[in-house]
């Protein structure tokens, strides 16, 4: 398991992605804040979320 970088600290959508399912996102991939990340966090798709105090200290499967 890895921590995801506390909130208030530099923290990336695609090193987000990436945490949860080991597969970094291709160049030019869209990439969205409650659709593509927030199901990770039991959050509905178009959910308004904050991704460094929703992701932020999270424990993750994989390496960020």
């Amino acid at each position: 398991m890895a921590l995801l970088p506390a909130t208030g600290t530099e923290i990336a959508m695609g090193k987000i992605r990436k945490a949860y399912n080991n597969v970094a996102p291709g160049a030019g991939q869209n990439i969205t804040l409650s659709g593509t990340l927030g199901p990770n966090k039991g959050r509905s798709s178009g959910v308004q979320i904050s991704m460094s105090s929703t992701f932020g200290g999270s424990t993750v499967p994989y390496t960020y």
